[in-house]
């Protein structure tokens, strides 16, 4: 990986690797420098929908993970260089933080009975699934938009994986997916002052919408179904904000 990404002929050799720079980037998503005009950035705010980010979350239960001896003797191979998070970064900052219970939907409850069953049944789990961050449009996965779950899927382990793609990407508008969206954005700007500067985003100059995808939708309260719904939003097209799935 670390040859197919040219780290053996940089300077600053493997040890200058940056987290997520050996990914394969969405060709099709906007990419400052690559395939946006010059002053993009620039653009009145009318405009900021051309320049859209849209990011889908979820979580797989099946992608289980043994526990073993320790850290030491099997250590991870990356630092965060692709897709996963720093590891050593992420267990601890959940290891502070991975406490309190959370508010929950009715949609939330049913995924965390199953959670609550694999915990049960599977003692011998270092990892009881599994979080990620996706491009919405093209199904791409994020740099450092995924992790291992731990107790299944709380708000922190998402937090943490929706704040770590975010960082150093430009945006203007951003455009979340994500199942249980309506309980999760509730405390999200609240929670983020736990987190390290680097995760941080200027959320008040930004315009941010939160979705519900269209498959999750009708599981929900009607309420919900016309607040988080992209049929009743503009400059969204068709999407469906099913891509995890």
């Amino acid at each position: 990986m670390l040859k197919h990404f040219r780290r053996g002929h940089d300077p600053s050799g493997v040890d200058g690797t940056s987290e997520g720079e050996c990914v394969v980037l969405c060709p099709a998503c906007l990419q400052p420098g690559k395939n946006l005009p010059d002053g993009w950035e620039t653009a009145t705010k009318a405009k900021w929908w051309l320049y859209a980010v849209f990011l889908a979350i979820d979580v797989n239960f099946r992608l289980k993970r043994r526990n073993i001896s320790s850290d030491q003797a099997d250590p991870s191979l990356l630092k965060g260089w692709a897709y996963f998070v720093n590891e050593k970064d992420y267990k601890a900052f959940l290891a502070e933080h991975l406490t309190g219970a959370q508010e929950v939907c009715d949609l939330l409850i049913n995924k965390l009975i199953h959670a609550h069953n694999v915990l049960q049944k599977s003692t011998w789990l270092v990892a009881t699934g599994m979080g990620t961050v996706d491009c919405a449009r093209h199904n791409f996965k994020q740099p450092n938009g995924v992790g291992d779950l731990q107790k299944g899927e709380k708000y922190i382990n998402m937090d943490y994986l929706f704040f770590s793609t975010l960082c150093g990407m430009q945006l203007e508008m951003l455009n979340v997916s994500y199942d249980i969206a309506c309980q999760w954005h509730k405390n999200l700007w609240a929670c983020m002052k736990s987190f390290p500067q680097s995760h941080g985003l200027d959320y008040l100059s930004k315009v941010i919408h939160f979705f519900v995808p269209k498959f999750h939708l009708p599981a929900h309260i009607a309420k919900c179904q016309t607040i988080f719904s992209f049929n009743f939003t503009c400059f969204v097209g068709q999407m469906d904000g099913e891509a995890p799935e």
